[in-house]
């Protein structure tokens, strides 16, 4: 996260811990007896005990006034920093668990409190993951996950430097696929589930994974504006369900057409609803899949509204609907004829990309450089015959002041 580093505190570090220890006592209603036992651990210099007892108190400052919350966690925050690296982590992750466990109305308050707990520490620092958890949590919670949406994206680069372990960076993943699922975000969280299955791999225990695997192949079904499933496919994690049914039927939207998803409906009867998924809607996804698969193998050429209708299984009047769903899919570049009733195909996106799709392309790309060549050639061509011809401009131009000046000089010579 960027934010603005807003603790800015002056002073000693015993002036500051006798300063918070006072303003914990009168926000607790409490006698001096807080404040003696501080100033006698600092007398006895036991910082570690009195950077102990404020990380367990700073719950109390959820009491504050609003406009004291923020000044007075920040100078939590910067006592807390004076402890030794290795208190540090128990001292953070107890502090701000008081602001995730809290229910009080102060969703924006704790956020900023977070933000700056975040800033004050080194970017290369493992406890920034603990907080941006919070910050998560929180913002999760409280329906503000907006907040940190556009910070998600740079999330892998963080990962890296705070140099977590695989099992925090899973779950990690999940809980923000989770709590972006609960928000409505559906796509975002199908996204971030894919990276937690990314995970896994080798001599992975997958069992915890099959739960989410079967959760991301019915997403990968459900959500339209999936169209792409090869990365899903090629997981191991995913793999591993490569003998259900599920698996059988995702296999059928990578590659296959609306005739073989048809034909498995028919083998398998209720399956697509006990899964959970519409019928409807994956006949209207496999449609424009289908389109999509019959328009690769025509690129530059046309194909008629009668072979469209056929394949998609719709009547010739609809064609031009689906041809424009598919495009806005962003599936196929495409014009409309409507007066051959044909579709050109200028380009089409592969499902998946295999020998085939490879030895299709060579030969396409073997077919452009003969082009090319044949191209150069006529190039090469045109330069010579201007070249030619500025050659025989040149002589045309200098031949009549050659003849001209002969003629003067035969005129002087005869006056003579």
């Amino acid at each position: 996260m960027e934010y603005v580093n807003t603790v800015f505190t002056e002073g000693p570090l015993e002036e500051q811990i006798r300063d918070f220890a006072v303003y914990l006592t009168k926000l607790k209603q409490e006698d001096g007896a807080f404040v003696t036992s501080i100033n006698t651990l600092l007398d006895e210099k036991k910082y570690d005990q009195v950077f102990s007892t404020f990380a367990s108190e700073a719950s109390a400052l959820l009491d504050a006034p609003e406009k004291e919350f923020e000044p007075m966690y920040n100078l939590l925050i910067v006592i807390l920093q004076s402890a030794s690296p290795e208190a540090r982590p128990v001292l953070v992750k107890t502090s701000i668990k008081a602001l995730v466990d809290d229910d009080r109305d102060k969703t924006i308050a704790k956020l900023k409190v977070l933000q700056n707990f975040y800033n004050t520490l080194e970017s290369t620092s493992p406890l920034r993951y603990d907080v941006f958890l919070a910050v998560l949590t929180i913002a999760a919670k409280n329906d503000e996950i907006d907040t940190i949406l556009p910070q998600l994206p740079r999330l892998d680069v963080w990962v890296k430097e705070w140099a977590i372990t695989k099992q925090q960076e899973r779950e990690l993943y999940l809980i923000i696929s989770d709590n972006l699922k609960e928000a409505g975000e559906a796509k975002e969280s199908y996204d971030f589930l894919l990276k937690y299955l990314a995970t896994f791999n080798g001599s992975d225990n997958y069992t915890e994974a099959k739960i989410a695997a079967t959760r991301a192949l019915t997403e990968a079904i459900q959500l339209p504006e999936i169209l792409s499933f090869e990365n899903l496919v090629e997981l191991d994690a995913v793999k591993t369900l490569k003998d259900e049914k599920l698996f059988e039927l995702l296999k059928i939207f990578l590659g296959s057409t609306l005739k073989e998803y048809k034909t498995f409906t028919e083998q398998n009867p209720g399956l697509v609803e006990k899964l959970g998924l519409s019928n409807e809607d994956n006949i209207r996804k496999i449609r424009l899949l289908t389109l999509a698969s019959i328009s690769s193998g025509h690129v530059g050429t046309e194909i008629s509204y009668s072979d469209i209708a056929r394949a998609l299984e719709i009547d010739e009047n609809e064609v031009e609907m689906w041809t424009i769903d598919v495009i806005r899919a962003k599936l196929l570049e495409a014009k409309l004829n409507q007066v051959n009733r044909t579709i050109l195909v200028n380009r089409s996106t592969y499902r998946t990309f295999t020998k085939e799709q490879w030895m299709q392309l060579a030969d396409r790309l073997a077919g452009w450089q003969e082009s090319l060549a044949d191209i150069l050639q006529v190039v090469a061509n045109a330069k010579l015959i201007v070249q030619h011809a500025n050659v025989n401009a040149n002589i045309a131009a200098t031949t009549p002041l050659v003849v001209a000046e002969s003629n003067v000089n035969g005129q002087e010579d005869s006056g003579q």
